[in-house]
């Protein structure tokens, strides 16, 4: 563990791989420190709102925090343990450099995700497990290293936000059973993926140049590249909303990072330079960016095309229509080998009659259902009236087997009464 700065209040830790893609994230750091001292994270967050006088309500809970987003709290927690500890730019483990160009909306991850092969890498090196910033930024589903998909369950109990949310943490592993979260089997990560993670990995390594004041002349220079600055012709072209980029453009709004993904993508510029402002030398590509995706086997290889016989459909379902018994449309669709949907489009006729049958016959079935259902309960409050009682319950119908066509009949309650009604009156 190295520990810089021995006469700072608290341990000075060195933050981990800071200026590289694989940047540390302050959720971590916090819970390394809490463990370098033996105690849980909780206790230290209570500590630290002490020592700095910070009022909050009584049940918080540092868990339920996101130290690592874009939010004022991030930042001050940042400030506040770079004071405590004696290390400077802690808040480069946090999204908060990235508050005035990104915009919250599909930021943060629904649930904890990491990558078990770079928590097994870091044990099997003999370092400290930690936790990536990259990892609390949505769009990132995959580790680029390793090239396979982030976990968000424990491959032990297989619970999901056993990363970090509790109160004793040690990066690494679950906080519901401590099985090391570097064990599971990982799927293969597909190169738009990879590609997204990437991006973001460039971005993370180093802060964004572009100030708050610069970010509108940045999109206008985007959109002026990109569509001729004819902003209606860019929303469309790159599937924005038009009230979106003029909001970007006259109000000062934040463009998503999935919206700055797809200016990188389409524009051939790293969101690194994007947000570095190194545009001068920039040039679109005449042609659209195309992936090389690996296209799998199509699911219709080998089917054969089929040739319906309609007049002998037709046919058949009029035998249906005049049969003794009705038949559900469903039914036909099985014997015939057609969807609902054919039917109604080259036998419209005869399906809806079909359709019509059954759906009477249902109603009818169902009518004669509740007769007897209705029956059976005034044979049954005849005898209550007979032996002094005022009324009946269902308890008392099904005590007396009146319930072999209840279950099917709805509002059975609703019977009960009417029928209670009807001897009343």
């Amino acid at each position: 563990m190295n520990i810089l700065h021995p006469r700072s209040t608290l341990h000075a830790l060195s933050p981990m791989a800071i200026g590289t893609p694989e940047v540390e994230s302050l959720t971590s750091y916090f819970c390394r420190l809490a463990y370098s001292h033996g105690m849980t994270a909780q206790k230290l967050a209570d500590w630290v709102l002490d020592y700095f006088d910070s009022a909050v309500c009584e049940r918080y809970g540092w868990h339920q925090r996101s130290f690592s987003s874009q939010s004022i709290e991030s930042e001050q927690w940042a400030a506040w343990l770079s004071e405590l500890t004696g290390i400077e730019g802690l808040d480069h483990l946090t999204l908060a450099p990235w508050r005035d160009l990104v915009g919250m909306p599909g930021l943060a991850p629904r649930s904890d995700r990491w990558c078990p092969c770079c928590l097994a890498d870091d044990k099997a090196k003999g370092a400290d497990p930690y936790l990536r910033l990259s990892w609390e930024v949505a769009p990132v589903t995959v580790c680029v290293r390793h090239k396979v998909e982030l976990c968000s369950k424990c491959p032990h109990c297989e619970q999901t936000n056993v990363r970090n949310r509790a109160a004793i943490v040690v990066p690494g592993y679950c906080t519901a059973c401590g099985g090391f979260l570097g064990d599971p089997y990982t799927k293969p990560a597909t190169p738009e993926a990879l590609w997204v993670a990437r991006q973001v990995g460039l971005m993370l390594q180093a802060l964004p140049k572009v100030t708050a004041e610069a970010r509108t002349p940045l999109l206008e220079t985007v959109i002026q590249r990109m569509a001729d600055g004819r902003a209606a012709t860019f929303a469309k072209r790159y599937g924005f909303s038009k009230s979106g980029v003029w909001h970007w453009v006259n109000k000062g709004g934040l463009p998503s990072l999935k919206a700055w993904l797809t200016i990188a993508l389409h524009g051939g510029i790293s969101l690194e330079r994007l947000f570095a402002g190194d545009i001068d030398d920039w040039i679109v590509p005449l042609e659209p960016t195309q992936m090389a995706l690996p296209l799998p086997a199509s699911p219709r290889a080998g089917i054969r095309s089929v040739t319906l016989d309609w007049d002998a459909i037709r046919a058949s379902l009029q035998a249906m229509v005049l049969a003794p018994e009705p038949v559900a449309l469903h039914e036909a669709c099985v014997q015939l080998g057609v969807s609902r949907k054919q039917l109604y489009l080259r036998a419209n006729g005869e399906a809806r009659a079909l359709a019509d049958r059954y759906r009477r016959h249902k109603a009818h079935a169902t009518t004669k259902r509740e007769e007897t259902v209705r029956m059976h309960i005034g044979e049954v409050l005849d005898e209550r009236l007979s032996a002094g009682y005022d009324g009946l319950s269902a308890r008392d119908l099904w005590v007396a087997g009146v319930n072999e066509g209840a279950p099917s009949v709805p509002n059975i309650f609703s019977h009960i009464k009417a029928v209670i009604e009807s001897r009343r009156s």
